[in-house]
């Protein structure tokens, strides 16, 4: 009974280069050459791979050995997958050189305009030949993201980190309250939470990582706030804010407050600790950890 695809494969990997020998030279006899085969032992493993086959794989015409339509199609799929094979070979090198790898970087979506840009830009001044894939996601999602392993590297909250993951800080973020420039508060420069308890708040939804650190400051202020609109990212609410739809409690913006918005410092001072996060459980691949490295030396 003739085998599955797969073990007739194996079978056939030892002597696939002689036949696309064959398919380069025309012949047997020019391809045994090359391969710098035997012509006995050449006759013998194309005897062999038709034998596994099941088919014939060449052919006599006049005194030379050639191809059948069977030999061509088999041989077409050998260089077809030699080629794949080096694709891998070199793929697989370039992952153990940690200036030519791959790292697949995830971060916040309030750190895209910020932090992340001016980090890939020092670190490409240093490795020209790192490629990235990058992933904007909240918290919790890279968390997931990495523990999977389709996340090398996460810069996010070091709040709420499970055990299986590492988490190291690297800088922290000043929350601010947020309100529109012609709020009643917007000459303050500083403010006491407590004060905002009637306000309605545009708020992170429940289950953003960011959503959870600030309902701890209203509990720890003693009021529950009114919660008008809640949306999934830092810069969705700073817009609504904007536009007077409500205050809220956010990381202070680089650059100053966005058009239309003021903020005010928050008393007593309150931040969110940023940082980079990997797994427990896999070593980094060389580019991964060289960028690690190189993170951990940076300054924001």
């Amino acid at each position: 009974m003739a085998g599955t695809a797969e073990t007739i494969a194996a079978d056939l990997t030892p002597h696939l280069t002689l036949l696309r020998a064959m398919r380069s030279h025309g012949h047997l006899s020019a391809a045994a050459e090359a391969a710098g085969v035997p012509q006995p032992t050449a006759t013998r493993w194309i005897g062999d791979l038709s034998s596994t086959v099941g088919v014939a794989l060449t052919r006599r015409v006049g005194r030379r050995s050639e191809l059948t339509a069977a030999g061509l199609a088999l041989a077409d799929a050998v260089v077809t997958s030699h080629q794949s094979l080096a694709i891998g070979v070199a793929r697989a090198l370039e992952a153990a050189d940690p200036e030519r790898g791959h790292v697949v970087f995830g971060f916040l979506r309030s750190l895209g305009t910020t932090s992340v840009p001016k980090l890939l830009r020092g670190f490409r001044s240093e490795f020209p030949h790192v490629r990235f894939s990058l992933l904007q996601a909240g918290h919790n999602e890279l968390l997931e993201r990495v523990a999977a392993g389709t996340v090398d590297v996460a810069l996010s909250s070091t709040l709420a980190v499970p055990v299986d993951l590492h988490s190291v800080a690297l800088y922290r973020e000043p929350l601010v309250l947020v309100v529109q420039a012609d709020h009643r508060l917007a000459k303050r420069r500083r403010i006491r939470l407590e004060e905002c308890r009637h306000e309605p708040f545009v708020s992170l939804r429940p289950g953003v990582g960011l959503r959870s650190l600030v309902d701890s400051l209203f509990t720890a202020a003693g009021f529950s706030p009114a919660h008008g609109f809640e949306g999934d990212d830092v810069e969705t609410v700073r817009g609504l804010v904007a536009v007077g739809l409500g205050v809220a409690v956010l990381p202070a913006r680089e650059g100053g407050p966005l058009a239309g918005a003021a903020e005010l410092d928050l008393r007593p001072q309150r931040h969110r600790e940023i940082g980079l996060i990997t797994s427990n459980k896999r070593h980094l691949e060389p580019a991964a950890a060289s960028f690690y490295r190189y993170s951990l030396e940076s300054s924001f």
